[in-house]
């Protein structure tokens, strides 16, 4: 019926288990050993990059070493960038990439209003597809309460429908430059806590999440938003106790009341606000992050990640049809932005 999925399906019938699992992992780029031989060894679906990646380089070598690694990818790889703009750059930091970072959403916005929104979408995905970056971590979709919460320094306004409009803009522009954007960290900080340094239990209502909270991130939806990162805060009032990235119930909510079916993927999975939530087991978290229904998850550590959930898929405890459909999802959206040649 979709002649892309057929493709994807087709592509999926050559690959070992291993090479499946290896397409579910946006692996934070190893520091200690060499990205191109990880590449070649464990196939992974794409890297993550960080700001070591470019304090000490050219935007001539960054080309060059992006290059080597998709050389080693049997399937091109999705090559990511926390680049948000404002606090959170990666690259364009350094002066050597760009004469000034990129600015926040809302700094864009007082500048220039609406345009300039956009106008920095379209900028900053020439910019980074130059370097070979086929992939932004952002626009932040987090909508906070107040200037003291912990995610407002990164986002774009306390107004929902503002960072809505913010969402929309963002991603359909950078869809338009068949760059790939990311919407996160659903369902949303509000007032939340920091994941990174421990357990973040969020006890606002539900109701206060359909009300505020997700609108931008179904406005990232309907503007056919690539991925959706799901965070690790505990929203009891939804599922009492457990991080929303290894909760199954919002996963099938993503999926069915929002009528999502693009990549889900999960925050860092060396966060403390996950990792203490089973007892510090590496394999483990990434077991469970793939039984709520991440087709893609943040990962920290290829070995012991990789193959427990190989063996979770011998076990039984991971469906084999389950892996297929995410890495269904994953190639279809790599033909989708041009990174696999449709047939």
């Amino acid at each position: 019926s979709d002649p892309v999925e057929a493709q994807a399906r087709e592509m999926i019938k050559n690959m070992t288990l291993y090479e499946k699992v290896g397409q579910m992992l946006l692996y934070y780029i190893p520091k200690e050993e060499d990205p191109t031989r990880m590449m070649a060894r464990w196939q992974f679906g794409g890297y993550i990059l960080f700001s070591r990646n470019f304090e000490n380089s050219t935007p001539a070598k960054t080309r060059s070493d992006i290059n080597d690694y998709q050389s080693a990818a049997k399937i091109p790889a999705f090559m990511a960038v926390d680049e948000e703009g404002g606090g959170v750059n990666r690259v364009s930091q350094y002066s050597q990439y760009r004469s000034e970072p990129f600015h926040s959403g809302i700094t864009n916005y007082q500048k220039g209003g609406w345009q300039a929104v956009v106008d920095d979408a379209e900028d900053k995905s020439e910019f980074m597809l130059d370097l070979g970056i086929n992939t932004v971590l952002a626009p932040v979709a987090d909508v906070p309460y107040s200037r003291s919460d912990y995610i407002y320094s990164r986002a774009f306004s306390t107004d929902a429908d503002s960072v809505s409009e913010y969402v929309s803009k963002t991603v359909s522009t950078m869809n338009e430059n068949n760059f790939l954007s990311c919407v996160k960290h659903f369902p949303g900080y509000g007032n939340n806590t920091n994941t990174h340094t421990g357990m973040s239990v969020d006890n606002r209502s539900w109701e206060s999440f359909e009300e505020r909270d997700l609108k931008p991130f179904k406005a990232g939806i309907d503007a056919g938003v690539p991925f959706l990162m799901v965070s690790h805060n505990v929203i009891d009032d939804y599922d009492n106790g457990v991080p929303a990235s290894l909760s199954k119930k919002l996963h099938n909510y993503i999926r069915k009341d929002m009528g999502y079916d693009g990549i889900i993927l999960c925050d860092g999975l060396g966060m403390s606000g996950v990792r203490d939530y089973v007892g510090g087991d590496k394999g483990e978290v990434a077991v469970r992050a793939v039984m709520a229904g991440n087709d893609m998850l943040c990962a920290t550590d290829v070995g012991v990640q990789l193959r427990a959930i190989v063996k979770a898929v011998n076990d039984g405890r991971i469906e084999l049809s389950q892996i297929e459909d995410s890495v269904t999802r994953i190639l279809m959206t790599k033909i989708n932005y041009g990174l696999i040649e449709k047939e």
